[in-house]
């Protein structure tokens, strides 16, 4: 409000106080006009009574406030600790809001919740809303320190929260992980068309009590109250975001108070007495008013029950009042949903009463014949949903068993309803073959009115979303190729090779050539591995032996063990152990014959132990690795369900190797019409089928022959599906 405006309404209440009999004042909107006037109710010494979130924390001996902010902020603390919350992110825009909830959080409780503070500044929203995903991205914090920063508490007002809210939906924040607490206790009035089916989740303390009632005894009618407020309200702005339902809450139980309170005073005093007073002139101000004090302490100390609950809150003592809050909740249906309740207590503070409508139902004590009946309807798929051996000996839901059936009837047990069940007619999970809303399977009978209820392992997609409703998902999948072990090859004539590597054996050969040509080269340069020779022409020549008895001199030859082809059988024969008759006798060949036979007894060590290795465990050659391998052959063909979400994946992806193998599944007759008969075709034919990855893996489990090729592909879920508009689906 500007000033101008302020000075105006300001002299507008000195000139009723100086003309009219005043015994009490009913403080307006604006925070900074509350206080002027507040300092002459306190000369005066009669009630000022306000209903706005004033955040100034002084106040004089006259200001008696009906907005519940010990209590509020009291029970949003509470609220942290009941779902666990220990890092917050608190969007504000006036510091004094920090000074009171730090006030509370005093407390050694508490001492476990961290927040991080983001201050709206010169009303840029959109910057606020920035720093919160910077936040969550890890961009403000170093990642050590930075965690999940998903919860939010917005302390604003109405219109400012709505700003924000719309600034966080343009920033992607309005998501299924983020939740939102908001303090202005406005969340059933504000405009949340925008957010309400973005499975964001926003909460928000209310305290109107239903229960209220008239001086006649009769119910108060609360939503004609609300809509004449809309009303007044549309008739005096063009912002209805901004309605200010809470406000009106409080300013009629102040109004309600004092006139129970002054009409029980006037029936044994005289109330009349009204000073005078010229509040422009304060020196010439007359005496206070005598009754003022105990009109004060009658309005604090009453015991009235008003449209906001247990106004005994007033005397600032929650242990003597039975105030209390509702708990309200905009979650994923998109309903505004009561949840619970919060009230001050010595040991729980918090009490919630359910989760949802459907939750609440389990509370309920009643006969089968008066819980709510469904028709459930399912498929025959393993582990999912079998039929027991003794089937035909069976009722229609004892004779079903498995994962689903399972999760059935705890369901049942917990939410209190009875059921049927039934297998889906055509065998189908559900498809719009058409595009028309013709659907087939489980999906076309929930549509059809068959059944109200489909608890199988059906695939949640944006297509069924559209036609029926989906709970969370009770399990993650996704696509992987199921394929059969190939059989065991007989070994071919050079298996021998399999124990080491192309790399080694190339290295072996090059250690070979290396080693001959070294050890040639040394042998016939060292003068040690030459030996000498006497030369024999023919078998009728003497001796040498002889002719150096008789004095006579014979020629002398120099010969060598390592000719080029000794070496290489020296080299060879060392390396398989098959003798030689000659060693090494000089230092350097001795060396480097020593170095060849360790680095072979590593070698033959090596290969002596892989090739066990390779003799028992056989290693099956699979053709393909992944997905796109098998995108790109031929030989083997592959296939999905006919009308499952896995079809409808490939036949909607975008990605050239999805592109790919849709166009040859469509042209072939690769489809088949159950699990089963895909697992099936898998073991007796040369076909690799795309399932999803938890039937996969029972699959595995059961049956040796089959494995798995490749990792995962994607991320969806199975959930249950319900007729649209069914509250049952949170």
């Amino acid at each position: 409000m500007p000033r101008f405006f302020d000075s105006y309404f300001f002299l507008l209440a000195c000139k009723i106080l100086e003309k009219d009999h005043v015994v009490a004042l009913l403080g307006g909107s604006h925070a900074a006009l509350n206080a002027q006037l507040e300092r002459i109710t306190d000369d005066l010494e009669i009630p000022f009574l306000t209903a706005i979130d004033d955040l100034r924390t002084n106040s004089g001996i006259s200001k008696i406030d009906f907005w519940p902010r010990p209590q509020l902020f009291e029970a949003v603390v509470d609220m942290f600790t009941h779902w666990k919350w220990n890092r917050i992110v608190l969007v504000y825009e006036e510091d004094d809001r920090i000074r009171r909830l730090e006030q509370l959080l005093e407390s050694e409780e508490y001492s476990s919740i961290r927040f991080y503070l983001i201050k709206v500044q010169n009303g840029d929203y959109m910057k606020a809303a920035r720093q919160v995903k910077e936040l969550e991205e890890c961009r403000l914090l170093h990642r050590k320190d930075c965690s999940e920063f998903s919860r939010l508490l917005v302390d604003m007002n109405p219109e400012h929260t709505y700003n924000f809210l719309l600034a966080s939906l343009q920033m992607g924040l309005i998501e299924l992980k983020h939740w939102f607490l908001l303090t202005n206790m406005e969340l059933s009035t504000m405009d949340m068309e925008l957010f309400r089916y973005n499975h964001a989740r926003f909460i928000s303390p209310y305290p109107v009590d239903s229960t209220f009632l008239t001086e006649n005894r009769d119910a108060f009618n609360f939503s004609h109250f609300k809509e004449h407020i809309a009303e007044k309200w549309a008739s005096k702005t063009d912002n209805s975001r901004n309605l200010k339902m809470m406000e009106a809450v409080f300013t009629f139980d102040a109004v309600y108070t004092f006139a129970n309170v002054f009409n029980e005073l006037s029936s044994h005093m005289q109330m009349n007495d009204v000073p005078q007073t010229l509040c422009r002139k304060p020196s010439r101000s007359s005496r206070k008013y005598q009754h003022g004090r105990s009109l004060i302490d009658n309005i604090v100390y009453n015991d009235l029950h008003g449209l906001s609950g247990d106004l005994r809150r007033l005397n600032g003592h929650p242990l003597k009042s039975n105030f209390s809050m509702r708990i309200h909740l905009l979650g994923y249906s998109g309903r505004l949903d009561d949840i619970g309740f919060w009230e001050p207590a010595t040991n729980v503070h918090v009490n919630m009463s359910g989760d949802s409508k459907a939750q609440l139902q389990r509370n309920v004590q009643v006969s089968d014949e008066l819980k709510p009946h469904f028709r459930v309807t399912t498929i025959m798929e393993r582990p999912y949903v079998m039929l027991k051996k003794n089937h035909y000996e069976l009722d229609a839901n004892s004779k079903f068993e498995g994962f689903c059936i399972d999760l059935l009837s705890e369901l049942s047990k917990d939410l209190g309803f009875t059921y049927t069940i039934h297998a889906v007619r055509d065998g189908k999970y559900g498809n719009d073959k058409y595009g028309n809303g013709s659907w087939d399977g489980m999906i076309g009978e929930i549509l059809r009115g068959e059944a109200e209820m489909a608890v199988a392992p059906l695939t949640v997609n944006y297509r069924r979303s559209e036609a029926v409703d989906f709970t969370k998902p009770f399990l993650s999948l996704g696509i992987s190729i199921l394929y059969k072990v190939p059989d065991d090859q007989q070994p071919d004539l050079f298996s021998f090779l399999n124990p080491l590597s192309w790399q080694i054996w190339t290295a072996i050969a090059t250690s070979i050539i290396t080693v001959t040509l070294g050890m040639y080269f040394v042998a016939n340069v060292t003068p040690y591995e030459w030996n000498l020779n006497f030369s024999c022409c023919t078998a009728h020549e003497p001796h040498p032996a002889a002719a150096f008895a008789t004095s006579q001199e014979a020629p002398i030859v120099m010969s060598n063990n390592y000719s080029f082809w000794n070496t290489v059988w020296y080299v060879l024969s060392t390396m398989l152990k098959g003798g030689c008759d000659f060693g090494p006798r000089a230092v350097s060949t001795r060396l480097l014959g020593g170095t060849w036979w360790v680095f072979y007894l590593v070698i033959i060590s090596a290969y002596t132990a892989n090739l066990a290795a390779v003799l028992t465990v056989s290693r099956p050659y699979i053709p393909i690795k992944n997905l796109d391998d098998l995108a790109n052959q031929t030989t083997i063909s592959y296939g999905t369900i006919r009308g499952g979400s896995t079809m409808q994946f490939f036949q909607e992806s975008r990605i050239a190797a999805h592109v790919k193998m849709w166009e040859y599944m469509k042209d072939k007759d690769v489809f088949v019409t159950s699990n089963g008969k895909g697992v099936e075709r898998a073991l007796s034919m040369n076909y690799a089928y795309l399932m999803e990855s938890t039937s996969l893996e029972y699959e595995t489990q059961q049956n040796c022959n089959l494995t798995q090729i490749g990792g995962v592909l994607g991320s969806k879920g199975y959930g249950i599906a319900l007729a649209k508009s069914e509250f049952w689906n949170d």
